[in-house]
């Protein structure tokens, strides 16, 4: 099966986990030694991320190749942490901010009783 790889949704799954983690493009860009004009363009789908790239970028964003590629791969189905980057884009800033204080706040609940 031979398909072309649609680079303007690696780009954009891409943002959504840079996004998610908090960074600026600047900020990725200086981890992974490009520059956030490189990163931009990647991005958008304007410039084609190398292999490289790519695992530099997944190991970065502490996510798997799979998690940028998972719309080419016939044998996967959808993460937890694709769901929840999925989930969180479809709030606006102030309930992202809520629901992630939230979840800390049981995270440390959960700790706390041993769970």
């Amino acid at each position: 099966m031979n398909m072309d790889l649609n680079y303007d949704l690696i780009g954009k799954r891409i943002r959504q986990y840079r996004e998610l983690k908090g960074l600026s493009q600047e900020e990725l860009g200086a981890i992974i030694s490009i520059s956030n004009r490189h990163l931009s363009k990647v991005e958008t789908g304007i410039k084609n991320p190398s292999l490289t790239l790519i695992i530099d970028i997944a190991n970065a964003l502490d996510v798997t190749a799979n998690d940028l590629l998972v719309d080419y791969l016939t044998n996967s189905t959808p993460s937890q942490k694709e769901e929840i980057v999925t989930f969180l884009n479809g709030c606006t800033p102030t309930e992202k901010a809520i629901l992630m204080d939230m979840l800390k706040h049981m995270k440390k609940l959960l700790s706390e009783y041993g769970i």
